[in-house]
């Protein structure tokens, strides 16, 4: 099967045109701080001489029922092509195109990075999680992605939630070495925050806290990127996760990113994606959830620069 798939689109979401006469436009908010914004007419009634929306960013002229104008904003004369010059026809519900996803958006609108820039700096965006994300760090190095951490002198086998619920755990002062050694927490525009398992998975307390203290080791303004543990190809487990568990906290970094109580300048990155029939995933005696070294780790790799950059 293919995995290709990303959820991370990094575009900017177009403004809105000016509305014309007769129709109501609503604003979805797809989720998280800055998903994906679809901006939908409710159909109402074309008025004289049949108005038109312009092509503010948001579609290019609306449609009614009559057919598509092409006209600018608030046009009041004449008729758009198709459309009906006395009285206006009743519009079909035409919806201008869906807004663009936000930085770090999700393509189900879950998250979003409420227009957060991403950096370019080497070493600007730090990850927390357990082996899997040393996986991640081993093989961005390795293709040559300088902007997020590697896991040079950064160690965090098994170092799964509640390791990283306390702001002054081992797993922290770990961080706070690295950070260091990279030029401070200044450095640190974003953190890759990993919910990373063991088969008695974590409470939503546990999370809430772990997000917390990673807030404590990083600047106010610095960004949070939500992220599970890689997801694999369909039909296979990860043991140590438990039956289901690295869906799990890949389903619970959705709902983090879509609680207001916890998702200030926080979103769902995305999935990071292992694919164990083609040679990416150990599979040795009790271990079939870490990617093989170089080809799991280089996939991940690959798709850490997909997500930050190069």
């Amino acid at each position: 099967m293919s995995l290709s798939s990303r959820s991370l689109k990094f575009t900017k979401v177009p403004v809105l045109g000016a509305l014309s006469l007769g129709f109501t436009f609503s604003l979805i908010n797809c989720g998280g701080e800055g998903g994906f914004d679809d901006f939908e007419s409710s159909g109402g009634t074309v008025g004289a001489g049949g108005a038109t929306v312009g092509s503010g960013g948001a579609g290019s002229g609306g449609t009614s029922s009559g057919g598509s104008s092409s006209g600018g904003a608030n046009d009041t004369g004449g008729a758009g092509t198709g459309g009906a010059a006395s009285g206006g026809a009743t519009g079909a519900g035409g919806s201008a195109s869906g807004g663009e996803t936000g930085t770090g958006g999700d393509s189900d609108g879950s998250g979003g990075g409420g227009g957060f820039v991403l950096p370019t700096e080497d070493n600007s965006i730090a990850y927390t999680g357990c082996s899997m994300a040393n996986n991640i760090g081993n093989g961005y190095k390795r293709v040559g992605g300088k902007v997020m951490w590697n896991s040079d002198n950064y160690q965090t086998g098994a170092m799964v939630v509640q390791n990283w619920t306390s702001p002054t755990s081992s797993s922290w002062q770990l961080f706070d070495q690295k950070a260091n050694a990279n030029g401070g927490k200044d450095k640190i525009k974003a953190i890759m925050v990993q919910i990373c398992i063991f088969s008695s998975r974590a409470t939503d307390e546990e999370l809430h806290d772990m997000v917390n203290a990673a807030r404590q080791h990083v600047n106010p303004d610095t960004h949070i990127f939500i992220v599970g543990q890689p997801q694999y190809n369909e039909g296979h487990q990860c043991t140590l996760a438990g039956t289901g568990g690295a869906e799990w906290t890949d389903m619970k970094a959705q709902e983090l990113a879509n609680d207001p109580s916890i998702n200030e300048n926080l979103s769902y990155l995305g999935k990071f994606m292992l694919d164990a029939s083609n040679g990416e995933v150990v599979t040795s005696a009790g271990d079939n959830c870490h990617a093989t070294n170089p080809k799991g780790e280089d996939a991940l790799g690959e798709q850490a620069k997909e997500f930050f950059g190069g």
